[in-house]
């Protein structure tokens, strides 16, 4: 039981020119919603913060940004899907006692800060209806970036009713900024590095897959793995590479926990045999999208094979809710023309080598 409150802690300030410095480095001018979003920023003083806007917009960045110029070390930058898997598992070591799993989780954390905050699922909605006021109750300032505005988290209509409390709680507490700008940044990745160096290959015949330097496994190679309990088949997984079925890993029930778990042991992944996305069902599909989130937000360099180009599925129906969001990631992917020719295509193999990459993020 706690018998008393501490006395606010004195807010932490990060200095406007720690963003014109960063965006120098990277080459790019601020447009003025980003601009409008770092002031907003720099006056809310201590208080939380919730930075929504569409796709490509700087939202990662301006968050990534913020948390790395804080004078303190008391802070946590982690994504919603991560921060969920080990909130679970921490509530379950403490017999369901939330406080003290966050006590667990944020010991003297000061800055927590939550990218792509989304509320889809009912079962996200009842444990975020949960979970938010007792984050709020403690000496911590949020912020959230989220491609909606907090009045269309959880768009069930069967269940948005419900979650309303939650929304004008959020909207009563934290300070919510709109960055929506014009321009998608994104539209101009380099490929250097990261999940922005892969490659989302169609048709993916041999003579592409022999320009990337990949050849399909062996029958022989094929590993069970276990990365959260439950057995996953990969059909290679090696120290360079980790190469699974779209039917094994998004056919089955997994979860964004698996996939995190997987991330941290292997940095380059080929996700072979996916299929129209819109006929893969609803399930598969939305356990596709979340694996894209993952690999994203992990810099992960993945080659995609598929059977339909990425523009091809905008404007589908029966897509996850989140399809902007993962058309705009996958559209950093690098291509490879049908008809190929060395010289032309210009495609590099990828490096085996254990390297660490950095890129920048522009949701």
């Amino acid at each position: 039981m706690r018998w008393f409150r501490r006395a606010p802690l004195p807010a932490l300030h990060v200095p406007a020119a720690v963003f014109e410095t960063a965006a120098a480095d990277r080459g790019f001018a601020l447009d003025h919603a980003q601009r409008q979003a770092i002031s907003d920023l720099i006056a809310a003083d201590g208080r939380s913060v919730y930075l929504w806007g569409p796709v490509g917009r700087g939202k990662s960045w301006l968050l990534n940004t913020y948390f790395d110029g804080l004078p303190t070390e008391h802070k946590l930058r982690v994504h919603f899907h991560e921060f969920f898997r080990d909130l679970h598992v921490a509530i379950r070591r403490r017999g369901h006692n939330l406080d003290a799993a966050l006590d667990d989780l944020l010991r003297d954390v000061r800055v927590l800060c939550f990218d792509e905050f989304h509320v889809h699922d009912v079962g996200d909605a009842t444990f975020v209806a949960r979970l938010l006021p007792a984050l709020l109750a403690r000496d911590v300032t949020l912020v959230v970036t989220s491609n909606y505005p907090p009045h269309r988290l959880m768009p069930n209509p069967l269940f948005h009713d419900a979650f309303v409390p939650t929304i004008e709680l959020i909207e009563r507490s934290l300070a919510v900024v709109a960055v929506d700008g014009p321009r998608d940044y994104r539209t101009g990745s380099d490929h250097a590095a990261g999940f922005a160096a892969g490659h989302w290959v169609v048709p993916a015949d041999a003579e592409q897959l022999a320009l990337l330097g990949l050849e399909r496994p062996d029958p022989t190679e094929r590993r069970t793995m276990s990365p959260c309990g439950h057995p996953l088949v990969a059909l290679r997984a090696d120290a360079h590479c980790l190469w699974f079925d779209f039917a094994d890993l998004c056919g089955h029930t997994t979860a964004p926990a698996d996939y995190l778990e997987l991330t941290a042991r292997h940095e380059r992944w080929v996700i072979s045999d996916i299929p129209d996305l819109v006929n893969a069902g609803s399930e598969p599909a939305q356990r596709f999208a979340n694996l894209v989130d993952v690999l994203y937000d992990r810099d992960v360099e993945v080659t995609f094979l598929a059977a339909r180009t990425v523009d091809s599925l905008a404007g589908a129906e029966h897509l996850p809710v989140d399809i902007d969001r993962i058309l705009s990631r996958l559209g950093q992917l690098q291509t490879l023309p049908t008809e190929t020719a060395p010289a032309a295509a210009g495609a590099k193999a990828p490096s085996t080598a254990g390297t660490t990459t950095e890129s920048v993020s522009w949701e």
